[in-house]
């Protein structure tokens, strides 16, 4: 399958919507809060508005999923995962963790995707089965083969909170890093790029993973639900990890 129109458009409308934010950046904004709690801004609507009119422009008959409009069914084989400003909270409060996550499944797999971060300047892609690259350069996770002194991220959305909260309990005594940055898709860059050994998602939304989960595989990850089974975007628990210590985390998660 040649991919390289959809690449193209996949990177065009990520860049779009990276100037629509950096235009928003670091300025007051009017937000409201949404039915989960999170919070929506003019950043994020633009953003979308800015990537819909790419995609649609180029490929009109493709579904399209975003996080902030409701799903375009076009009963295709194609549908575009869209989430234009995740980290919105980082956002909002003038940290520039933030960036725009597009991915395209055929057939329900996911074959390309794109996380972009216009404030940092990183932009990593991957196709599938060809390898992810940041800026150009190959990337891979870490080799990290022992969970100790691991650096493993954890995702804490408002939703679960009492389950996360547990989750943190088990690593009281233990010599393991945790870190929350906020962003999901920052936090699958990490894994992806071997910065981070591992990730615990106990909330999430098919816009938040879709092109993440794509370029950590393709770096060779691992990725499997919490009962160490293959995931689907349907589901909202996961453990992404290099692979090397994924059955240890495994067990702190269980």
């Amino acid at each position: 399958m040649n991919l390289s129109r959809e690449k193209r458009v996949l990177l065009q409308a990520s860049k779009e919507a990276g100037k629509v934010l950096l235009k928003y950046y670091g300025k007051n904004e009017d937000v409201q809060e949404k039915s989960n709690k999170s919070l929506v801004s003019k950043a994020d609507l633009e953003a979308n508005r800015a990537i819909l009119k790419i995609i649609r422009k180029n490929f009109p008959s493709h579904s399209i999923l975003t996080e902030e409009t409701e799903f375009e069914d076009k009963k295709s084989d194609y549908k575009w995962v869209i989430d234009p400003l995740d980290g919105t909270h980082n956002f909002l409060h003038g940290i520039p963790i933030f960036g725009t996550s597009i991915a395209l499944e055929y057939k329900n797999e996911i074959i390309l995707g794109v996380l972009h971060f216009p404030f940092m300047k990183l932009t990593a892609v991957a196709e599938k089965a060809k390898g992810a690259f940041l800026n150009g350069k190959r990337i891979k996770v870490s080799g990290k083969n022992e969970i100790s002194h691991s650096l493993i991220i954890f995702e804490y959305a408002y939703t679960n909170r009492k389950e996360k909260v547990d989750f943190i309990g088990k690593f009281v005594r233990t010599t393991i890093d945790l870190r929350n940055f906020g962003s999901a898709v920052y936090d699958l860059l990490l894994v992806a790029c071997g910065k981070a050994d591992g990730f615990v998602i106990l909330s999430t939304h098919e816009w938040d993973i879709a092109a993440g989960f794509l370029i950590v595989e393709e770096c060779g990850g691992k990725i499997t639900d919490l009962k160490g089974k293959r995931w689907d975007v349907s589901q909202d628990k996961f453990v992404v990890s290099n692979g090397k210590i994924h059955q240890k985390l495994l067990n702190y998660v269980r």
